[in-house]
Formats: structure tokens, C-alpha cells, sequence
């Protein structure tokens, strides 16, 4: 009988390290901003993300338009659970939304043991970093000029990705994945 369901655990299991990751990344410092209940309608969204997909992708661009895909889907269920909350507008979407899917995407890549490693090299290099007050204190003490000042203010794609360049364009320098700059969180004092 414990074999069996060893068995059955086993066919299931990257979907359970899914939702997990999903409930462990929206803990209380990500989803104080938003209306009661958003953070149990958030869970489904990246427990439905297809990595079978992410790992075949090939390129970068072929990165970018799969998260732009799933970012709309989260996107769509903040906004749906956010209608009038002030404290996520107008960055809901390339603000807040990117942070918990960049924080989502960095977890199931790096942290967990969900992909072979040669697939969770190569995915690691696109990752992109979650931008939140830590980030940007860090990018202006690195005399980065960062065109906002809360992550609500990240409200278009450009101020997304122009950080995204920034910090892509200085990690491959140093010879770094882009999302090691969230390090940063481990300086919070």
C-alpha cells in the first residue's frame, strides 16, 4: 500500500513542487498590497504555468514572449481581484505582477530541483530580476538612475525592460545569470 502510493505521489510530483513554490512565494511581504483573497486566486494561475514548454524554448525572445504570456494570465487575475486598489496602480501588470512571476520563475528554475541541470543552465541566463524597493535602492547605489520610485510606478514595458536590460547587460559582463541582483534581498536590515 506505501508503495503505491509512492507511486502515485511520483506521478504527481513536479505538479505538487509547483504548488508549492506557488504558496511559498506569495507569502506576506508580497501580498500585503492587494485585496483579501487575491493571493488564493493567484496560486491557480502559477500552478498552471507549462514548464515542459519553458524548457524547450531556445532563445531569449522565445523567453520574453513565453513570460509575456504568462504574465498576462497573472496580470488579468490581479486586476480582476484589484479593481480599484489604489496601492498596486497603475503598476499592476509590469510592477507587481513581474515581481511575483520573476519570483515564481527564479524558484522553479534555481532553487528547486524541477529541471535537468543542463535545461536549468541555460534557462537561468533569461531570467529576469523582481524588481521591488530593495532592487531599486540597490540599481541607485550602483548610480543606476531607476525612473521610479515605488513598484506601482512600473507601468509599461519599457521601465520593465530597460532595468531588465541594464542588469542583463551588466551580469553577462561580470559572467552572472541577470537574477543574481535579487541577492540584494539578503542585505535587507
Amino acid at each position: 500500500m506505501l508503495k503505491e502510493e509512492y507511486q502515485r505521489i511520483r506521478q504527481s510530483h513536479k505538479k505538487a513542487i509547483q504548488a508549492k513554490a506557488a504558496r511559498l512565494i506569495i507569502g506576506p511581504s508580497v501580498g500585503r498590497v492587494f485585496n483579501k483573497g487575491t493571493v488564493h486566486k493567484i496560486w491557480p494561475v502559477l500552478t498552471k504555468i507549462d514548464f515542459e514548454t519553458m524548457a524547450q524554448l531556445k532563445s531569449q525572445e522565445q523567453y520574453k514572449r513565453w513570460f509575456e504570456t504568462q504574465l498576462n494570465k497573472l496580470a488579468r487575475k490581479i486586476k480582476a481581484t484589484n479593481p480599484k486598489n489604489s496601492r498596486i496602480y497603475p503598476g499592476y501588470k509590469w510592477g507587481h505582477a513581474t515581481k511575483i512571476l520573476c519570483l515564481f520563475l527564479n524558484d522553479m528554475v534555481v532553487q528547486r530541483d524541477f529541471f535537468p541541470e543542463k535545461v536549468a543552465n541555460r534557462l537561468v541566463t533569461w531570467l529576469y530580476c523582481p524588481i521591488d524597493s530593495v532592487v531599486m535602492k540597490s540599481l541607485k547605489r550602483c548610480n543606476i538612475k531607476v525612473p521610479f520610485d515605488k513598484i506601482k510606478e512600473i507601468d509599461t514595458p519599457k521601465k520593465f525592460y530597460d532595468i531588465q536590460d541594464i542588469l542583463g547587460d551588466a551580469a553577462k559582463k561580470a559572467g552572472v545569470p541577470r537574477i543574481w541582483f535579487d541577492d540584494n534581498w539578503g542585505d535587507r536590515q
